[in-house]
């Protein structure tokens, strides 16, 4: 017999009830168990609840998951004691301490069958995490930011974050047109989703878009209306909370809980309960504002007759006094005059003195001085002229060559030796002919020769 066949086979069915059997078997009982509630949704005609519980490591990383289900009954109550202690609707991402049942399914594998829940453990919870959001707020200088901030004066200019759906909204603007100071706010709303998993988000957007036109908004206003503790974690996030205390402008909050305090109310600038009593510190402070404006314009001529009456007792006073004022003044000047006309005198004496003495030891020196300056002056003139004889011999040697070769010039250019070579000169009445055309037929010429002169008449020309 093979292997195979000897050892005990079971179909998929029987080993999955098996399994199931062992684990009612090994926890029969109920369990208290710690988890984060994940894709929570109600399906069917029933409204049951469907869910994965997670359990998450340091880094945020999901070690540890399993499928759960709250029966429709079951859900209700439990919906309704976290809702009447204060935790609210069940949601993803709410940390829960649930009564647990193991229960396994051969289609549907491994789940737990949630009995009940500890809304004492959630409400912890909400707090623990928002105590953390404040000390690293504390830790990283923020929490004291915006409320270092200066209120504007008028404060006039309000952007307002808020759903406009929302009834605390509402309640806000009614409160602001109906005010019986007659005072004008001007207003812009940013919405923003004020509740549920992406209030967080929609908030900080919100205070994006505010800060990127800052310059025509005195402060920003964040309001919602009431509802349950659950609803304020949004406002206890600590992204949320740092871009709040960062902010440049003077966030004034009006969450809508009278008992509890969110994260965001402690780093706004100014918290209050309600929307209805952001809207009433708002009138009241423009209020006060005009108040003082309408007080100071009342008491404006008191005050301008006053100063009236004070300037003239005052330029009575400089009036009568002016005469003495102008004597003790002349006075001043004569006594300065004098007190500048001696030290004149003084500084005058003394520059005549150091002036006499100075030309004194110049009158002693000039004979030295100028014994030495001829002496230099000779020397000077000596080293100018010893090079003069040499110059005046090589000057008059350069001339008498030139002398001699203009001589020689002079020489060969006579008229004798100019003969001598062979030349003649034709002259009529003592006049040089230097051209045949100057010579008419019949003439009478003188030839000169080197050794003689001959006379000629010229014939006609062939």
């Amino acid at each position: 017999m093979s292997q195979a066949t000897a050892v005990r086979s079971f179909s998929l069915t029987e080993l999955l009830s098996s399994v199931r059997r062992c684990l009612e078997h090994s926890f029969p009982d109920r369990y208290w168990v710690r988890a984060e509630v994940s894709d929570l949704r109600r399906a069917g005609a029933q409204g049951h609840g469907y869910l994965e519980l997670l359990e998450k490591g340091e880094q945020g990383d999901v070690v540890a998951k399993v499928r759960a289900t709250i029966w429709s009954s079951t859900y209700t109550q439990i919906e309704q004691r976290c809702e009447r202690s204060g935790v609210g609707k069940l949601v993803s991402g709410m940390s829960i301490l649930a009564l647990v049942g193991i229960a396994f399914h051969p289609l549907y594998g491994l789940s737990l069958n949630i009995i009940d829940i500890d809304p004492n453990y959630s409400l912890g919870e909400i707090a623990r995490l928002r105590q953390e959001t404040i000390q690293r707020l504390k830790r990283n200088g923020l929490f004291q930011m915006n409320k270092e901030l200066e209120l504007p004066r008028p404060l006039q200019r309000i952007a307002i974050i808020s759903s406009p759906t929302a009834a605390g909204y509402g309640d806000f603007m009614r409160q602001l047109h109906a005010n019986s100071y007659g005072v004008v706010l001007y207003t812009a709303l940013f919405t923003a989703q004020m509740q549920g998993s992406d209030t967080t988000p929609s908030v900080i957007a919100a205070l994006g878009r505010i800060a990127a036109v800052e310059e025509h908004f005195d402060a920003v206003v964040i309001i919602r209306g009431g509802g349950a503790v659950s609803e304020l974690r949004a406002f206890d996030d600590y992204a949320l909370c740092e871009a709040a205390a960062q902010f440049p402008l003077p966030i004034i909050s009006g969450i809508g809980h009278e008992r509890d305090v969110s994260v965001l109310d402690l780093v706004a600038h100014t918290s209050l309960k309600t929307p209805t009593a952001v809207a009433a510190f708002l009138v009241d402070g423009l209020a006060n504002e005009l108040a003082t404006l309408l007080e100071q314009l009342r008491r404006l001529p008191a005050l301008l007759q006053a100063l009236s009456m004070g300037r003239s007792n005052w330029l009575h006073a400089q009036v009568s006094r002016l005469p003495l004022l102008v004597r003790s003044r002349f006075e001043q000047a004569e006594r300065k005059l004098l007190t500048q006309r001696s030290q004149i005198t003084l500084a005058a004496r003394h520059y005549l003195q150091q002036s006499d003495h100075r030309l004194d030891l110049f009158l002693r020196r000039l004979p030295v001085a100028s014994v030495y300056a001829l002496r230099l002056h000779q020397q000077q003139l000596r080293e100018r002229l010893a090079p003069l004889p040499l110059y005046i011999a090589h000057l008059r040697e350069r001339w008498e060559a030139i002398l001699l070769r203009q001589e020689q010039a002079v020489r060969l250019a006579h008229p004798d030796q100019i003969l001598r070579r062979g030349f003649s000169l034709v002259s009529v009445d003592g006049r040089i002919v230097t051209r045949s055309s100057q010579l008419p037929a019949g003439a009478e010429i003188v030839v000169r020769f080197a050794d003689g002169a001959v006379d000629a008449v010229t014939k006609d020309k062939p």
